[in-house]
């Protein structure tokens, strides 16, 4: 021992040992490359397509297309606005209505109020419950209304008008107390 200083062990310097380093850093990246390869990314956004207008249902020209992000809390003052509204869920009526009256073979489009995050929430869990039962849920839109125009309340579902193939899931307010 020169200086306090151990030997190195054979095992450690053989050139066996070497070869094995390298070869289990070889499968260290081949492995980290192949899991980057596997996990799925972020889907590129679709393009926006352009909502139903109809008189008073919907303005056109202040459409979104939901980018999975949630909108802003609404804002009174300098506190955020408490929801006093119990949420809505998707119930037995509507999930009867849907499947009665809306053929599998017709895409659906759901439309949802501007800036409000319940109904938001509501149209996710009704998109989940289409796909799940096999509908063909085109990209969701926002609509505001028109400067005094009445806000609508509650869902409804009707044939697009200007396409007799799409039929229109429309959330407004929530209308129950």
């Amino acid at each position: 021992m020169r200086l306090r200083i151990r030997h190195i062990p054979f095992w450690l310097s053989a050139r066996a040992a070497d070869r094995w380093a390298f070869r289990g850093g070889l499968v260290a990246i081949v492995l980290l490359l192949g899991a980057v390869w596997f996990i799925p990314s972020q889907r590129a956004p679709d393009a926006p397509v352009s909502a139903p207008s109809d008189s008073g249902k919907v303005d056109s020209g202040k459409i979104d297309t939901d980018k999975g992000a949630l909108p802003p809390p609404p804002v009174g003052g300098d506190r955020a606005v408490v929801n006093r509204r119990p949420d809505r869920h998707i119930d037995t009526d509507l999930k009867n209505a849907i499947l009665v009256h809306v053929p599998k073979s017709k895409p659906i489009r759901i439309v949802v109020l501007k800036d409000d995050p319940e109904g938001d929430q509501f149209s996710w869990e009704i998109d989940a419950f289409l796909r799940a039962e096999g509908y063909r849920v085109m990209p969701r839109l926002f609509f505001s209304m028109a400067a005094g125009g009445k806000v609508p309340s509650g869902t409804t579902i009707y044939p697009d008008e200007n396409d007799s193939n799409i039929f229109v899931i429309r959330i407004g307010l929530n209308d129950r107390s």
